[in-house]
C-alpha cells in the first residue's frame, strides 16, 4: 500500500526553523521530563523527519 504523505521525501530545500529561548531547548511537544534535553532534541528532530537526501528538516533558531 503507497503512502499518502512520507515526509522522508520532502524536497532537500525544505526546511523549518523552530524559535527557542536557549540553545538546546527542545522544539515541541513530546519530550520526556525525565530524560535528557539532548535527548529530547533528539526525539524531536526524528519526529519532525528529514527529506528526500536523508538531510534533517528542522532546526533551532534562538529567540533574541
Amino acid at each position: 500500500m503507497g503512502l499518502a504523505y512520507n515526509p522522508d521525501q520532502r524536497a532537500n530545500d525544505f526546511q523549518v526553523k523552530y524559535v527557542v529561548k536557549t540553545t538546546g531547548d527542545r522544539w515541541f511537544i513530546p519530550y520526556n521530563d525525565n530524560d535528557t534535553k539532548t535527548n529530547q532534541v533528539a526525539q524531536c528532530n526524528k519526529v519532525a523527519g528529514h527529506t528526500a537526501d536523508d538531510s534533517d528538516v528542522a532546526s533551532e533558531q534562538v529567540a533574541s
